[in-house]
């Protein structure tokens, strides 16, 4: 017994209210999102304290340690930032798995740990750590 249609049906078509929606919430989030990325900024950060840190697994680093005023020490020596770069070149030529840790006073300003980070990376080292400090209140967590 064939069935009949008593009425006809419409093609199904897609419903774009739902992904209007979903565009708009979007939308609204990376506006959101662009307005805070300019608010972090202006925060005063205290960068060298943190929870853990990964551990260099380095038979013995090369220590960098930098002062507050800008001055550099590789060991026990005081060098300049073309010193040091061709310093960690020569080691990294002796050891090609040399690794470098920089230890750098809270007040140095970024901008000089990046540029003794980039000395390292441009010397040719791949493994290079900052030293930080971890918080007393990490340890109970």
């Amino acid at each position: 017994m064939p069935l009949v249609r008593l009425e006809t049906d419409d093609d199904p078509t897609p419903n774009l209210a739902p992904m209007i929606d979903v565009i708009l919430v979007l939308t609204i989030f990376f506006m959101c999102a662009t307005k805070f990325s300019g608010d972090e900024r202006q925060f005063e950060l205290d960068l060298p304290q943190v929870g853990g840190a990964p551990v260099v697994d380095a038979a013995k680093p090369e220590i960098v340690e930098v002062e507050a005023t800008g001055g550099l020490r590789l060991g026990p020596d005081d060098v300049s930032l073309e010193d040091l770069a061709a310093r960690l070149t020569a080691a990294r030529v002796a050891r090609p798995d040399v690794a470098v840790m920089i230890r750098g006073e809270q007040a140095v300003p970024h901008g000089r740990m990046a540029e003794i980070y980039e000395a390292c990376r441009g010397a040719g080292v791949r493994h290079v750590a900052i030293a930080v400090r971890t918080r007393p209140d990490a340890a109970r967590k």
